[in-house]
């Protein structure tokens, strides 16, 4: 009865250990690290390839146009590339910049 009794204060105490040493568990959401904002005018393909939609193709589309059209000056100007459309565009909000 007495190992019982020294086994379960043991585990109790290892339990609330773990459970208080976790510094993530007392940062708020806002505070946990974001993904970079990715600048879509400087950014190469692989970067670009990072974002959420864009593959490969796509990031090389956003290259070439860049090359060819200059630099973007909206975020919906990225519309214009094949492959890119307004829906996509509006999910890279906040995660792209110019």
């Amino acid at each position: 009865m007495k190992n019982l009794l020294t086994l379960l204060i043991i585990s109790f105490l290892g339990f609330s250990a773990l459970t208080y040493a976790n510094p993530v568990v007392d940062k708020p959401m806002a505070e946990m690290q974001q993904p970079p904002v990715i600048n879509i005018n400087s950014a190469d393909s692989e970067m670009l390839s990072t974002l959420p939609g864009i593959g490969k193709k796509k990031a090389q589309a956003i290259v070439d146009y860049r090359a060819e059209n200059g630099e973007f000056t909206e975020l919906s100007d990225l519309a214009n590339v094949k492959g890119i459309g307004k829906k996509l565009v509006a999910k890279l909000e906040g995660k792209v910049s110019l």
